[in-house]
């Protein structure tokens, strides 16, 4: 990516371990990016100071993961801007990010860590350069759509994925390879139907 660029999040939500916040905060002193930070029971806050001025990343915390939301801002600093961006990737989250340069604007549409739609915009013309397909059959859209329950349902699902990444880590540091594919199986079917929940 250019160093020219700037990029934009909106839309933003990813959730953190306390490892992989760690390892995003060690990211950040790495390419020579100021921190400071301040916990609560209810919240981590985390200040990052570039060239550009600071930013103000918050993290509300749930159990024993952190959750990254509202950062509607560009972002000028490239450093920071990657970091964000390979932690989005990292760790599934969602957001749609907006790629600025004096000739065009690139907006990605994120979902669990990938993009599944990129438009590229230049003056006045909109192409779309990437979809990906869909994977939902629409036996699967009707289905989602008569449950009155996705709004109960979403957070018990996002408690399940948390639940089953735990399991998932646990099996990779004991290298119980079939629990690890036992995992990787309810995580993708976990994924599936959060999808359809968020139609």
């Amino acid at each position: 990516m250019k160093t020219n660029n700037q990029l934009e999040y909106c839309s933003l939500t990813v959730w953190f371990t306390r490892t992989t916040l760690n390892e995003m905060m060690s990211s950040l002193v790495q390419i020579g990016l100021d921190i400071s930070w301040r916990e609560t029971p209810e919240e981590f806050r985390l200040r990052v100071q570039t060239a550009f001025g600071g930013y103000d990343l918050v993290f509300r915390k749930n159990r024993d993961s952190f959750q990254l939301t509202g950062l509607d801002t560009a972002v000028r600093d490239i450093r920071l801007a990657m970091v964000l961006y390979h932690f989005i990737e990292q760790t599934k989250g969602h957001a749609v990010v907006k790629i600025i340069n004096e000739n065009q604007i690139l907006v990605k549409n994120i979902r669990y860590g990938e993009a599944v739609r990129i438009v590229e915009i230049k003056g006045a013309e909109k192409k779309v350069i990437y979809e990906k397909a869909c994977s939902v059959t629409m036996d699967q859209v009707i289905a989602a759509l008569k449950r009155r329950d996705a709004e109960e349902r979403i957070p018990v699902l996002r408690l399940e994925l948390d639940y089953e990444l735990a399991t998932l880590h646990d099996a990779m540091k004991s290298k119980d390879q079939s629990q690890i594919e036992a995992s990787k199986a309810r995580l993708h079917q976990l994924r599936r139907e959060m999808l359809l929940l968020e139609v």
